[in-house]
């Protein structure tokens, strides 16, 4: 019986060395990424997600944040077709995603409709009235499967909001959903591997109050 319960601890263990694996591993990406300010910075840490998303296939976690980094380098990137390069790339990973059981998918979600941003932002004559509803939409349905997912409220209130300044108008519950955000974005532990972005974000915004 013993040696069957020690067989049994064994396969356990190799089991999840994969998620011990990932954990251990991502951290020290995690805070490279958090430190990266410029594009060279950033496809350093996108080299090292793909790496270990090579290690670890099965987790959501590495494709998630090369989704995100993509996503962050077409904004720092100069030329138009750097910037379309890398949000394609970014689909890729969110199309993996998608199909992922383990996946956060009210995060995914909040991803794929940044990343739509950062396609209207790359070519805002062309690509925003082609697109901009659909930003809307997914961060509708990341909110529908979490409403206390702060990078949701966050994104979806500064999207609303700058699309009412452009039609002469505001969001009236722009504040409110920004101080929600904060509130939720200060429950959240940035040394773990799950997403914590979005508090500089609210700063910037905040600080703009009167």
């Amino acid at each position: 019986m013993k040696m069957k319960t020690m067989k049994r601890f064994l396969c356990m263990i190799l089991l999840m060395m994969p998620l011990f694996i990932s954990a251990q591993e991502l951290a020290p990406i995690l805070n490279n990424l958090r430190k990266a300010k410029a594009p060279a910075d950033f496809v350093q840490v996108r080299n090292q997600l793909e790496r270990l998303s090579l290690v670890t296939p099965d987790d959501w976690l590495a494709p998630y944040y090369l989704a995100y980094t993509d996503v962050e380098l077409s904004f720092r990137v100069s030329s138009k077709e750097e910037k379309i390069r890398y949000i394609d790339e970014a689909q890729t990973y969110l199309k993996r995603l998608s199909d992922m059981p383990n996946a956060d998918l009210s995060e995914v979600n909040t991803l794929k409709g940044y990343r739509i941003y950062a396609l209207i932002a790359s070519d805002p004559q062309t690509n925003g009235p082609k697109y901009y509803n659909d930003v809307t939409v997914w961060y509708e349905k990341a909110l529908q499967i979490n409403p206390n997912n702060p990078r949701a409220l966050l994104l979806s209130a500064l999207f609303k909001n700058d699309t009412a300044k452009f039609m002469n108008g505001s969001y009236d519950n722009f504040y409110q959903d920004i101080e929600k955000a904060v509130i939720l974005l200060s429950t959240e532990k940035a040394e773990t591997s799950a997403p914590s972005w979005g508090k500089e974000w609210a700063d910037r915004a905040l600080s703009n109050k009167n």
